[in-house]
């Protein structure tokens, strides 16, 4: 399907504003991990599971903030039960000890849900050592979700969701050039980022071909979230004067939640999905060559093969 335009900015801002409420659904039983879910639409999907009385465990750098969403959950009175893990997607050693620490708490995994990321206005390096909106919104999904791999292929109808964007469509890849050295931006960074998640989940889906479980990446649309609140200059001119255009938070949620429960989605995998319909991603997530490379550069830098040095 294409939209109306077919042009990155223009559907942005016709994006629909609205969506239906998935129904509830009974995951009594059903484990769901969760990274980026104490802020915005993340916080709100996180309920939405915990409504239909799922496990939920919730990734977190901020301890204290992501035991606040644990007590509210909690006071709510939800049947499932709910635990947190520390870990920042900012640093691979802490994503790996999280990795370890759901291994020995979980038998199954029955969703994951990559939906942390940041939108750094400089160009920081992570503690690892990258560029950070490739690390946070790349990497740190990346190697989490190879590390639990074998266990969601282990679980019935598993599925894994990354949380991309509707930048990916002007995202490049420059594979002498993924830490952004010689030309970095904003939009540059994170649509590369983005870019590269939707990749991964196309190799991921190849692999999990034999498999019930599925992955599929979505854009939630345009919506209104604290993920821009650290930009500047030409960045924050445009939040200032579109950010009314956004979509409400609980759009994002719903949308989140309808990805990971709809059957509609449970036959695709490996799918690009633009807030509630199937579409071609970004034709360089198409070229198998390219991903395959990609993934071989991933590895390296998460320590899945030997060490290398940053591109």
């Amino acid at each position: 399907m294409k939209r109306p335009f077919g042009k990155f900015l223009p559907d942005t801002f016709l994006a629909r504003k609205t969506t239906d409420r998935f129904p509830n659904q009974d995951l009594t039983g059903k484990t769901v991990l969760f990274t980026g879910g104490t802020d915005g639409m993340g916080k709100i999907a996180v309920e939405r599971f915990a409504e239909m009385g799922a496990n939920i465990c919730l990734f977190g750098r901020n301890p204290e903030k992501t035991q606040g969403v644990i007590d509210t959950l909690s006071d709510k009175g939800y049947k499932g039960q709910l635990s947190l893990l520390g870990c920042d997607m900012n640093s691979l050693s802490q994503v790996r000890r999280a990795a370890d620490r759901t291994l020995d708490q979980f038998e199954k995994i029955d969703y994951l849900i990559n939906c942390a990321g940041i939108n750094a206005p400089e160009r920081t390096m992570s503690s690892d050592g990258y560029e950070m909106n490739f690390a946070v919104n790349y990497l740190g999904p990346f190697l989490l979700t190879e590390l639990l791999l074998d266990r969601i292929k282990m679980t019935p109808s598993a599925c894994i969701l990354h949380v991309a964007s509707a930048t990916q469509e002007v995202a490049h890849l420059n594979f002498d050039d993924l830490q952004l050295k010689q030309k970095w931006s904003l939009l540059t960074s994170y649509a590369q980022a983005k870019l590269c998640l939707i990749m991964h989940g196309r190799d991921v889906a190849r692999r999990l071909h034999n498999s019930s479980a599925t992955i599929n990446c979505l854009n939630p649309g345009y919506i209104r979230s604290n993920i821009g609140r650290y930009t500047k200059g030409p960045e924050r001119l445009f939040m200032q004067l579109f950010g009314g255009l956004a979509a409400p938070t609980w759009v994002g949620a719903e949308r989140i939640v309808t990805a990971s429960l709809d059957k509609a989605y449970r036959n695709s995998s490996g799918c690009f999905i633009y807030e509630d319909m199937l579409l071609a991603p970004n034709p360089l997530a198409l070229d198998d060559s390219k991903v395959a490379r990609l993934m071989d550069i991933s590895r390296e830098l998460t320590g899945l093969t030997r060490t290398t040095k940053a591109q």
